[in-house]
């Protein structure tokens, strides 16, 4: 409803571009095709190198806090933080056998014309590095370094739920680009003899963005994520301020409830960013302070007005149950109406020591009181001015379809969950101002033991107690009035249902290991950046999401494959073949540990030196089978196994 890009909007461009990453070849002579082939390869190499190395970026972000545990304690981790490890270091593997050189671009800046060889790789790094730049939005470095959060926002994508998606979310890159580079890398068309290496390695490289892809596979059969945190992540909005409006009177309901969310987004914006400053911002006074609550006041009484309305169109509709639920959220309103106004008088004995001065939050809170009071009363030329004695607005004029119900229940929504931010930034200002002295008193309101020769004196200890608690009043039941409308918003799959899913994610906790049941204390704090991680990466020594191109458990194996080529239709040919392929895998998986463990990278290329092994290895990889990574996996140290096998 906000109209600004979303994380979502650049992964959606990132699977749609690499669905196209190798186009097919055209009709050509023999020489030419070899030719063709070979810029083909080169040019995919190099542009797959920048697709890995933004994938990277995403890996460092993720696994930051989990980074240096060592080989022989990972099997103490949870799945998913195991899983984020082993994704990290297969791309690592990967990167690792593509040289440099090349005839692509292989920078995710620098784009190649879509439809070439390499445009839509390119194309799709370039979508993915946006997606982590807009991530990256919501979070700041401050002096010391470290990072600080920058948005409300910023604690949902370090949340467990949505640091699993997006692992998810990388992971399905990944299962896209291996088989367009594998279908390039063992073409059967005619290719010249010193690219016979380079196709080797980049089949090599294929081979462990499966495994990458399998590792993350492996942690979401054991803790599914939701498609609930999918949606999530994709909904992470770039952090922008929307631009200020007001109403002039000529708007629609639709397009004041639109006016009104953009407000609400606003004044959060602005409110995350006032504690900080409140001991020694000039816009911490009284004015503003007194000016929020009473706005807050205002809003609330508007939200059960339109609540109201709601409930008696829901009722004219036959829908007794939703009625019920809009009535209960707006006796929850007006509770919050009541605990608002008793905060704002509060203000009536105390001050600050600026005055005059009104805060851009206090001034935006007053634009989304107008945009709530141009929503429930009658008048479309109201103003606070005029206060609550006007007509409300027909229910029939509110919500004339369904559709419509919706919009202001997401409306109403925001603006409820906004009053429960003011409500926690105020009482965050009032007590660092507290903290700093700037509260004051006029002394004639002491007791007579205070001799005070000034107007004003420090507020004493229990006047501010007692303003922080009408605050604390006014924030449970901003919230329970927040509450009650989410689930009315679950209801009628209001758009704002993404306030409920953010609000559940914090809850649940940060990191790879939140929801888990990890053996091991690992930090909360995921999103980890620093300003050396535009630099040189440093290499390591489920359900499908929608859209995403993917290899089945029952694609044809090389021997069923080689038949269809040679046109070969007769069912019981296709499927003996389908037996031997499935047969000459098992001999591998069963046979390939006998052999001993492979600890060099190096040693992985020798699957890929010839094209049947290569096909046969990547048609395994491909079909999720969780026990053919272990032929490219290097070894696991006894103490990583026997700690893996625990309960």
């Amino acid at each position: 409803m906000t109209g600004r890009a979303t994380f979502g909007d650049f992964a959606a461009a990132a699977r749609v571009y690499l669905e196209d990453a190798v186009p097919p070849a055209g009709p050509a002579t023999r020489r030419w095709e070899a030719a063709a082939r070979t810029r083909q390869t080169e040019a995919f190499t190099a542009s797959m190198r920048g697709a890995i190395e933004v994938m990277a970026r995403y890996f460092a972000d993720i696994t930051a806090p989990v980074a240096r545990v060592s080989l022989p304690d990972r099997g103490l981790l949870s799945p998913w933080a195991r899983a984020g490890i082993e994704a990290r270091d297969a791309l690592g593997y990967a990167a690792a056998f593509l040289s440099s050189g090349g005839a692509g671009t292989g920078q995710p800046g620098q784009v190649a014309a879509i439809g070439s060889v390499s445009g839509g790789l390119d194309a799709a790094a370039v979508s993915m590095r946006t997606g982590r730049d807009l991530l990256h939005t919501h979070f700041r470095i401050g002096p010391d370094g470290a990072r600080r959060d920058h948005s409300e926002w910023a604690q949902v994508i370090a949340s467990g739920p949505v640091t699993r998606a997006l692992l998810l979310e990388v992971a399905s890159w990944a299962r896209q680009i291996a088989p367009q580079g594998a279908t390039l890398a063992l073409s059967r068309a005619p290719a010249q003899r010193d690219t016979a290496e380079a196709r080797r390695r980049l089949n090599a490289a294929c081979q462990w963005l499966w495994v990458l892809d399998s590792a993350v596979q492996a942690a979401h059969r054991d803790h599914p994520v939701s498609a609930q945190d999918v949606r999530l992540l994709h909904a992470v909005p770039v952090n922008a301020v929307p631009d200020r409006r007001v109403p002039d009177g000529t708007e629609t309901v639709r397009e004041l409830c639109h006016g009104a969310l953009g407000s609400a987004e606003r004044v959060r914006h602005v409110a995350w960013l006032l504690p900080p400053q409140a001991a020694w911002s000039p816009g911490l006074t009284a004015d503003s302070l007194r000016q929020s609550a009473r706005c807050a006041t205002v809003i609330s009484h508007h939200c059960e007005i339109l609540l109201r309305s709601l409930a008696v169109r829901a009722s004219g509709r036959g829908d007794a149950a939703l009625s019920t639920g809009l009535l209960a959220s707006a006796d929850a309103a007006g509770h919050a109406r009541e605990a608002w106004l008793h905060a704002a008088r509060g203000w009536n004995l105390m001050t600050t020591d600026t005055r005059g001065v009104i805060s851009p939050a206090a001034a935006e809170a007053a634009d989304l009181a107008l945009w709530a009071g141009r929503m429930a009363y009658a008048d479309p030329g109201w103003t606070l001015d005029l206060g609550p004695a006007q007509a409300n607005r027909p229910p029939e004029t509110l919500a004339p379809e369904p559709g419509d119900l919706r919009d202001v229940v997401a409306a109403v929504h925001h603006a409820c969950h906004t009053l429960t931010q003011i409500a926690a930034a105020d009482q965050e200002q009032i007590r660092t101002a507290a903290s700093a002295g700037r509260l004051l008193v006029p002394t004639r309101s002491l007791p007579d033991t205070f001799d005070i020769p000034r107007a004003f004196a420090h507020a004493p200890g229990d006047r501010v107690d007692q303003v922080l608690a009408d605050y604390r009043g006014a924030g449970v039941a901003s919230a329970r009035a927040n509450a009650a409308v989410a689930d009315v918003a679950s209801a009628v799959r209001s758009p704002s249902q993404m306030l409920t899913a953010a609000r559940a994610a914090v809850r649940g906790g940060g990191g790879l290991a939140s929801g888990d049941r990890s053996r091991v204390a690992e930090p909360t704090a995921v999103w980890q950046w620093s300003p050396s991680a535009a630099g040189p990466i440093e290499w390591p020594s489920v359900a499908e999401l929608a859209g995403v191109v993917r290899w089945s458990r029952d694609a044809a194996g090389p021997v069923e494959r080689t038949l269809r080529d040679l046109g070969v239709t007769s069912q019981s040919v296709l499927l003996r073949a389908a037996a031997i392929d499935q047969a000459g895998e098992q001999i591998i998986l069963d046979n390939a540990p006998a052999s001993g463990p492979r600890s060099r990278r190096a040693d992985i290329a020798d699957l890929s030196r010839s094209a049947g092994t290569a096909e046969l290895v990547n048609h395994m990889l491909a079909s999720a089978n969780p026990h053919a990574v272990a032929i490219l996996r290097p070894p696991v140290p006894a103490r990583a196994a026997e700690a893996e096998a625990e309960p």
